[in-house]
């Protein structure tokens, strides 16, 4: 049995964390819905129409957001229960009893290589694994290297990269079984695909096409030798 392995995620410069804030005045949801909509209509529209984009708020290069009447809150470098205390603490300062929920805005990330349907994709969850990510992006091609996933990913120091095997079950005790946002995945293709189309997919298909190769080899040797008997 493996311990799954699952680490807060900490919220950096350009996340987008969605904020929802009620109170005992039923005007208080109508002030934070509609102005947080207005403002970030703009943003739907220059980063591809994700609806989170509309609905949540950007966390920008000094580390905060702005919400409306209250203004700026910097929660870079905090994890969701930690930005949630935050947020309430400042909320708390011009609403009485406040009630605040903080999520992630989705978790946005980019699939390439050998998939049925690469792309950049937003899975509307708090957490997702490897496997969802690959699921989403319509799983692997008959030529993907199952033991050749790369993964990268933008942390608060840079960007690092890790190799993933989806066959070895210590995977699932991997802080890298669950992605983040902004990861991106790139699936290698298996050594067949360099060789290209001429060797087969499978096991069958190989031993099929070296047969053929042969058998042309033997019949052409054949041939020649027939002439020079002649």
């Amino acid at each position: 049995m493996y311990q799954i392995a699952y680490t807060d995620y900490i919220l950096q410069k350009g996340d987008i964390i969605n904020i929802e804030i009620s109170s005992v005045d039923p005007t208080i949801d109508q002030i934070f819905t509609s102005e947080n909509v207005s403002n970030a209509g703009a943003q739907m529209a220059i980063n591809g129409g994700d609806l989170n984009y509309l609905t949540g708020f950007l966390i920008n290069e000094n580390g905060d957001i702005e919400l409306p009447l209250i203004g700026k809150i910097q929660v870079i470098n905090k994890n969701i229960e930690e930005a949630t205390k935050i947020i309430s603490n400042e909320v708390g300062r011009y609403i009485n009893d406040p009630y605040v929920v903080v999520r992630l805005g989705g978790i946005r990330f980019s699939a390439l290589g050998e998939l049925n349907v690469p792309g950049r994709y937003s899975i509307l969850q708090s957490n997702a694994t490897i496997f969802e990510a690959i699921a989403t992006a319509g799983d692997l091609t008959e030529l993907a290297n199952r033991k050749k996933i790369l993964l990268i990913r933008k942390t608060p120091d840079g960007y690092l990269t890790h190799n993933i095997d989806l066959t070895e079950r210590s995977l699932l005790s991997s802080p890298y079984y669950f992605i983040q946002p902004n990861d991106q995945i790139y699936v290698e293709p298996l050594p067949v695909r360099q060789l290209g189309g001429g060797v087969g997919v499978t096991g069958f298909e190989t031993f099929t096409t070296a047969l053929s190769i042969i058998s042309s080899a033997l019949v052409l040797i054949i041939s020649i030798n027939n002439l020079n008997g002649q």
